[in-house]
């Protein structure tokens, strides 16, 4: 993908939504997770600069807490820090991309074997109060609240998971392909929708069995055929 010699600026809007993640104050994991809101959202797209002093009077603390969210980022793949540079975002391409999607699959094959009975009702709930939210959707291109929809889909999965270390690489990897898939959507709107409406409905009646080895397959399948989709507009 195109790198941009760019420096990060407070939350540009994203196409068909207004602003839904306004800068937190205070501790390292709130900022940590607001800056991976903006670079899964593409509002920092691959080569901006994530300057800490920008950064902290943003977010109106240290630079300290910036400092540690910065390298948690880099530690998720979605930043590096250079030399001479300072801490920007990453770029993927279609074939790492794949790479991230194949080991992806493999891991959702697993969370059956990890995971524990006792997380079903509070996933269940989640997922139950995103179906009207995915509903409402087929009459707008709410691009933000569609990740938000899939953002959540994919906590409730991972709260599901009992391995601590399935746990944090499943999350992990979301992270990493989510951007990439992201920049997509726009040219398959309704279908996507559609997918998505489908994948909560699966994952619905799995959870309402007990089924955790077929939650983690309905998320394998969706994931696989979210790359299929996604190969139709790249290439390599």
């Amino acid at each position: 993908m195109q790198d941009h010699a760019t420096q990060a600026r407070p939350s540009r809007k994203s196409k068909g939504a207004a602003q839904r993640f306004p800068a937190p104050r205070g501790q390292a994991p709130d900022i940590h997770r607001a800056l991976r809101e903006r670079i899964c959202l593409l509002r920092y797209p691959p080569g901006t600069l994530l300057v800490e002093t920008t950064l902290a009077n943003e977010f109106q603390v240290s630079r300290t807490p910036i400092r540690q969210a910065l390298q948690r980022l880099v530690y998720e793949g979605l930043a590096e820090t250079r030399n001479g540079v300072g801490t920007s975002v990453t770029g993927v391409d279609f074939p790492e991309f794949k790479e991230i999607y194949a080991f992806r699959l493999r891991l959702s094959e697993m969370i059956g074997d990890f995971s524990s009975l006792d997380g079903v009702p509070e996933a269940l709930e989640r997922i139950e109060g995103l179906i009207p939210r995915v509903e409402a959707l087929k009459g707008s291109q709410n691009f933000e609240e569609f990740w938000a929809v899939n953002h959540e889909l994919q906590f409730a999965t991972n709260s599901l998971i009992a391995n601590a270390s399935l746990k944090e690489v499943h999350d992990r990897l979301y992270f990493q392909a989510s951007r990439v898939w992201y920049s997509f959507v726009d040219k398959m709107w309704e279908e996507e929708v559609d997918f998505l409406l489908e994948e909560l409905l699966e994952h619905r009646r799995a959870l309402r069995a007990g089924d955790l080895r077929a939650v983690g397959f309905i998320q394998r399948n969706h994931i696989a055929f979210g790359l299929s989709r996604v190969a139709r507009y790249v290439s390599g």
